[in-house]
């Protein structure tokens, strides 16, 4: 290839790649600058969108203080579904699902708050929510005195963070089922977990209870 000795060769050289070439490179820059752009209008729309769930949520919560209130059990019931609804991308739905279940318990309508837990664990893979929700769903079957149910969901909980819930709750089924030394043995292991310094006097109660029997 013979090398440009003058700059008006170069400049006729330039041309002519233009020709062939500038479009495609007006192009290509202006995706690059549009996807930068679109990326940083995506960017500031998922901060919204979950700036907005969040504040919904605490709405939500505080609407939940006084469930005993039926306007509140309505406010927290609406406001629970429009996360699931609108902003079910994001983890707040998941949670507010824990208040509709927790509505649906204060009118003893426990089926319905167990199907809205289980649809909850459905559709998340996030381990603490499910121990969570595993422990309500027990506790709602203890409350229907479906003590091997509850006890089966109650065992699926392994997460060592949830070992004193876990532990207590299974002391409370086999309270229900007069089973006393084996809700001994479920109390102290709660009690083991606390750690040192760590007061829980409801537990505290239930041991010296089974004490004194």
């Amino acid at each position: 290839m013979s090398e440009l000795k003058t700059e008006e060769e170069q400049i006729e050289a330039f041309k002519t790649w233009w020709k062939k070439n500038g479009l495609a490179l007006v192009i290509a820059a202006a995706v690059s600058v549009g996807g930068y752009f679109g990326w940083q209008a995506w960017k500031t729309s998922q901060a919204n969108h979950i700036s907005e769930a969040s504040a919904l949520y605490q709405s939500l919560v505080q609407a939940s203080a006084d469930l005993s209130d039926e306007s509140n059990q309505q406010t927290v019931t609406f406001m629970a579904n429009q996360l699931s609804e609108d902003y079910g991308d994001t983890g707040y739905a998941m949670f507010g699902q824990l208040f509709v279940a927790r509505v649906k318990a204060e009118n003893g309508q426990y089926d319905e708050a167990i199907a809205a837990l289980d649809s909850a664990i459905e559709k998340t893979t996030d381990a603490s929510f499910v121990a969570i929700a595993n422990l309500r769903v027990a506790r709602l079957l203890l409350q229907k005195d479906e003590y091997s149910a509850a006890m089966a969901r109650v065992e699926q909980v392994t997460a060592s963070e949830f070992v004193v819930q876990k532990q207590e709750l299974m002391g409370d089924i086999f309270i229900q089922q007069e089973k006393r030394e084996e809700a001994r043995i479920a109390y102290e292991q709660a009690s083991e977990a606390l750690g040192a310094g760590v007061n829980h006097p409801l537990l505290e109660i239930k041991l010296k209870d089974l004490v004194k029997g």
